[in-house]
């Protein structure tokens, strides 16, 4: 099998797992789940954590942390001025009252029904944004270890098993902002075909780029977007709401320690 063969056949495998693992929460009532929401900052902050982070500094060393910061503010500028992310507390008769200066608050407020104070977000948007280009920095880095055959499927690996979860927190975020099935469902496939996108620009940039340095900075920068997700938008808004501590709790651990086995499973393996 060539080169391209071999890389073309773990995209498409990826792709398959990141699509059904995203499926997974899209059966049954559309309706919020704040355990999904709970395990999902979970997964964002023991990948950022336990796997983004200590890659970026084994390959850039710690000249890469910074990007970390770069990404965080990047989601947040985002949220700020075009996702259109606001939190308000609840005005009189427990209506949100929103700020009438935010950008497009006319045409792009989005409501939910609770009584939780936070009436207008766009965190699935947001979630989409920040995984999607962590999975471009998976498909690179795949397209990149696939060099030497035994190291790509290595990689193949450790991204299959990264990607499903990864799918599976995105469409229970998804879920819990009431999109569509239909609708979270083209999200997770548009999500998951980042990772061919990713292998196919490192096969046409090879030549040009530095392989280790592009990797180590753009692994920071979307972890920092991971732990933007995680901490300024699931965990406060699952805090505000107060129900069931124990059990989102609980999920978020389980979140973290998924990561951390997968970390585990990748160090046994030489990765």
């Amino acid at each position: 099998m060539t080169e391209l063969q071999s890389l073309a056949t773990y995209t498409g495998a990826i792709l398959a797992g990141a699509l059904a693992g995203g499926a997974l929460p899209l059966f049954g009532a559309m309706r919020r789940s704040d355990v999904l929401l709970s395990f999902s900052a979970g997964v964002m902050l023991g990948a950022a954590f336990f796997h983004m982070l200590p890659e970026a500094v084994e390959a850039g060393g710690a000249a890469a942390l910074p990007y970390a910061m770069l990404g965080f503010l990047l989601l947040y500028l985002l949220e700020r001025f075009v996702l259109v992310h606001v939190c308000a507390e609840p005005g009189p008769g427990g209506v949100p009252e929103l700020d009438p200066h935010v950008h497009g608050a006319p045409a792009h407020v989005h409501v939910h029904g609770d009584a939780t104070g936070c009436g207008v977000h766009t965190m699935g948007l947001a979630a989409f944004v920040g995984m999607s280009l962590h999975t471009i920095v998976d498909g690179f880095a795949l397209g990149a270890a696939n060099v030497e055959a035994e190291l790509g499927l290595l990689v193949f690996l450790a991204i299959l098993a990264h990607k499903i979860p990864n799918a599976f927190s995105l469409s229970a975020i998804l879920r819990a902002e009431g999109y569509t099935r239909g609708r979270a469902l083209a999200m997770n496939a548009a999500f998951a075909l980042m990772v061919p996108l990713g292998a196919g620009l490192y096969v046409l940039l090879r030549e040009t780029v530095h392989v280790e340095a592009f990797t180590s900075i753009a692994l920071a920068a979307s972890a920092g977007t991971f732990l933007h997700l995680s901490l300024s938008d699931i965990l406060p808004d699952l805090h505000r709401r107060g129900v069931a501590r124990w059990r989102l709790s609980i999920a978020m651990i389980g979140g973290l320690v998924l990561m951390w086995a997968l970390r585990l499973l990748r160090a046994g393996h030489g990765h």
